[in-house]
């Protein structure tokens, strides 16, 4: 399975990306290394020395994106590639997805992180309450995804206006624009979306998810 930050750096090169921004950034591994020129960082509490590579190409904010988005964004004016991966609830991903549109173009393309969960504890919202069923229940596997699955069926069934397609593993869904044909909504409600529970994950993962092979989703990305 490839790194984060190369899958993003194949997206980069489809849409010859110029400005980049990240939302949840932790110890830097992919933010560093993807091979954009203009580089934005959004995280809370970055988990290594930012300072030390910070420049005027290269941006860190240590804010949460709320806040980013509500007072900082406005100076960047649209991104080209955005990628999130913040905290793992439905509902802030999503609030990060419709927050970053204000900063998008026609060409902008999303990597949405962790939209497949490995397990019914993994998709559980509540990071706390995993470790400690983990911990009674002495499983080593340490993978969260959290409920941002539920972002797929929020884009699905609200924003027509996109397509999507789903990286297999652990689940990277890239976002671009382009009217959907023959849109029908699945589940047509905010708050049944948000209610959705693993088993309707599996349910739905293969109907709705749009999960395929990366190099079929690379060629289909650069002759949309």
């Amino acid at each position: 399975m490839k790194q984060r930050f190369e899958r993003l750096n194949e997206l980069a090169k489809i849409n010859s990306a110029s400005k980049y921004l990240e939302i949840g950034v932790a110890d830097g591994t992919t933010f560093i290394n993807v091979n954009v020129p203009y580089k934005v960082a959004v995280d809370p509490n970055f988990m290594f020395s930012f300072k030390e590579i910070a420049n005027h190409e290269t941006i860190f904010h240590e804010v949460t994106s709320d806040l980013f988005f509500s007072s900082l964004a406005s100076q960047y004016s649209k991104f080209d590639l955005i990628y999130l991966d913040g905290l793992h609830t439905f509902e802030q991903t999503f609030r990060d997805f419709c927050a970053s549109l204000a900063y998008s173009h026609a060409n902008t393309m999303w990597l949405i992180d962790d939209t497949c969960p490995s397990s019914r504890l993994a998709s559980i919202p509540n990071q706390k309450l995993v470790s400690g069923l983990r911990k009674v229940l002495q499983i080593k596997d340490k993978r969260w995804m959290g409920d941002v699955f539920k972002i797929v069926f929020a884009i699905h069934d609200f924003f027509p206006q996109f397509d999507f397609y789903t990286f297999p593993g652990h689940g990277q869904t890239v976002i671009f624009n382009k009217p959907r044909k023959e849109f029908s909504p699945k589940i047509n409600s905010l708050s049944k979306i948000s209610k959705l529970r693993y088993g309707d994950f599996l349910q739905y993962r293969n109907s709705l998810f749009s999960i395929t092979e990366p190099s079929f989703i690379i060629e289909s990305l650069n002759y949309k």
